[in-house]
């Protein structure tokens, strides 16, 4: 038995080491494409680039759809890059939105270095850039796991017409607390995206998506969230992190919003 304390407070140690000295591999996970890369889809799309700021390039890709309503703008998760996360465009686009997803900075073609509030600046940069275009259209604006955080912060800035969270934190530290309870990432954690906070400013209806099985981010985190102010929960009984969309719930509950 106390062989096995011992194994438990070593394992602990380490994750500790892990998450608070090496929190850009285990939050982001982005990885680069070359600027020569090349997109594939099965929509059509735009590739489209902004400069929020002088040598900084932020790469996006847009996808239309027939008889547009208006605009999805789209926040993504961590990991991976826009060849991953433009694939989600016909979850939108059959309910003839469009849909604009960009590559925060080091994800993809996107240059320049990932900070919190760089990220959510730019974040704000590109709907004022998109909502130009959608004057008279709706605007939703959406996030999936870390990006709604993004979303949130961008939705207290910015009116649109909905909020829509997908596998939401209470903030990220809230995260970190579910794996390790016994760690104040609160004083530590680099990156804090405290969508607690933002929430409260947000004057657009909110939604919110959440599977009761997932093990990245767990539900409570997004019905603790769900609370603080008045959102609509969408619960995703045995819904994981990543596989919200293989549930027929989903999509009727999003073509509700979508209308």
């Amino acid at each position: 038995m106390l062989k096995f304390f011992k194994f438990l407070i070593i394992v602990s140690f380490l994750l500790v080491i892990i998450v608070l000295f090496f929190q850009d591999i285990v939050v982001l996970h982005p990885i680069k494409l070359p600027k020569e890369y090349v997109y594939k889809f099965d929509e059509p799309f735009e590739e489209i680039n902004f400069s929020p700021q002088t040598k900084t390039q932020i790469n996006g890709l847009l996808f239309r759809a027939k008889n547009s309503k208006g605009l999805v703008f789209y926040n993504h998760g961590n990991a991976d890059n826009l060849q991953r996360w433009g694939r989600h465009s016909a979850d939108f686009t059959k309910f003839s939105y469009d849909v604009f997803f960009y590559d925060y900075r080091g994800f993809g073609k996107s240059s320049g270095k990932f900070s919190e509030q760089v990220i959510l600046n730019d974040a704000v940069f590109l709907f004022d850039k998109m909502k130009a275009e959608y004057t008279e259209k709706k605007i939703i604006i959406y996030g999936r796991s870390l990006g709604t955080g993004v979303a949130t912060y961008v939705a207290k800035n910015r009116k649109a017409d909905a909020l829509i969270l997908e596998t939401p934190y209470y903030n990220m530290a809230d995260v970190g607390k579910s794996w390790l309870p016994f760690v104040s990432f609160e004083k530590f954690i680099k990156y804090k995206f405290s969508s607690n906070e933002w929430i409260k400013d947000v004057v657009m209806p909110i939604t919110i998506f959440h599977g009761t099985k997932d093990a990245v981010v767990p539900y409570s985190s997004g019905e603790k969230l769900s609370k603080i102010i008045d959102c609509k929960l969408i619960t995703i009984e045995n819904g994981k992190h990543k596989n919200l969309a293989v549930f027929e719930k989903y999509h009727s509950e999003l073509s509700k919003i979508l209308q």
